[in-house]
């Protein structure tokens, strides 16, 4: 394995106590190295290879992504290669943010309910592109902001970095919208497809036992033969899928209803609480009841 090394946000920041650090960089190849804080970066010109938890693809101009505290990445093949990075500790966005090293954690309390729509793969270590110049624009603002520091200049930066996360996760929201429409067009011209098959009958049945059994029975598959191609095309395996839409509906019904939680819980398919809690915690990184909190308190 690749030694990799730490740049703290104090080597970089103006003042060592900063909690967020804007500079402009003309960047050279450089090795495996984490921060410890959340990097936003985006390029102005130039191109290169980036390497980021071990997953390597061209980026150029135009392109941002928001890197997760701790994760490791380089750059190599750098050709003319500028950045704008904005490293800064979750705290900078919201106090009760302190210590919390997760970008999916800062969405769940600040932005929960883009969080509820995506809820899916993280924004974070992902590249996307600033196809009108505005995420350039607010960082341009928050770089300028930075370097005067003049009354206030801290709220005026977290304001537009909450802009540039809402954008983000707009663009991820539309993202998951499209894929969506496509492949309900994929299914109503592939309606024989055994996979799409299994999928809208998880979506309908969910709240069943034994579902993908009731499906392969219902339609005479082999049980082990819809398992094997469910994972092989989906990436999931069935089970991961029926928890994963179980616990979007809890999730809509957590933030829209006032029912117990245990009501809610057995109707979206869960008789045993604590296996409920455990799942929930696990898949959205808070209890019903902190969701349920935070998301009324939005």
């Amino acid at each position: 394995m690749q030694k990799h090394h730490t740049i703290p946000l104090c080597q970089i920041a103006d003042d060592p106590n900063d909690k967020l650090t804007i500079k402009p960089f003309v960047q050279d190849d450089i090795q495996v190295h984490d921060h410890n804080c959340f990097e936003l970066a985006y390029v102005t010109g130039g191109h290169a290879s980036q390497t980021l938890n071990g997953v390597t693809c061209t980026v150029r101009e135009g392109d941002y992504f928001i890197i997760d505290h701790g994760s490791c990445h380089s750059y190599h093949d750098c050709r003319d290669f500028t950045l704008i990075n904005c490293l800064f500790l979750a705290e900078i966005i919201d106090h009760t943010l302190t210590g919390r090293h997760s970008f999916d954690e800062l969405l769940r309390v600040c932005l929960i309910r883009y969080h509820r729509q995506y809820f899916g793969k993280t924004p974070a270590n992902r590249i996307f592109h600033d196809t009108d110049g505005r995420i350039h624009r607010l960082l341009l603002g928050m770089q300028q902001e930075y370097e005067k520091r003049d009354t206030g200049y801290l709220e005026i930066i977290r304001g537009r970095l909450m802009e540039i996360l809402i954008l983000t996760m707009r663009q991820v929201v539309q993202d998951r919208s499209a894929l969506e429409r496509s492949m309900e067009q994929f299914r109503q011209n592939a309606r024989s497809n055994i996979i799409f098959e299994a999928v809208r009958y998880l979506e309908s049945h969910y709240r069943e036992k034994a579902v993908l059994g009731s499906f392969c029975r219902e339609y005479h598959y082999s049980l082990p033969y819809v398992s094997r191609r469910f994972k092989q095309e989906t990436g999931l395996s069935a089970q991961e899928y029926l928890q994963k839409i179980r616990i979007e509906k809890c999730c809509a019904l957590l933030a829209g209803d006032t029912l117990p939680i245990q009501t809610i819980a057995q109707m979206s398919g869960y008789e045993d609480m604590k296996f409920f809690n455990r799942i929930f915690k696990r898949m959205t990184g808070l209890t019903p009841r902190e969701y349920r909190k935070t998301a009324s308190s939005l």
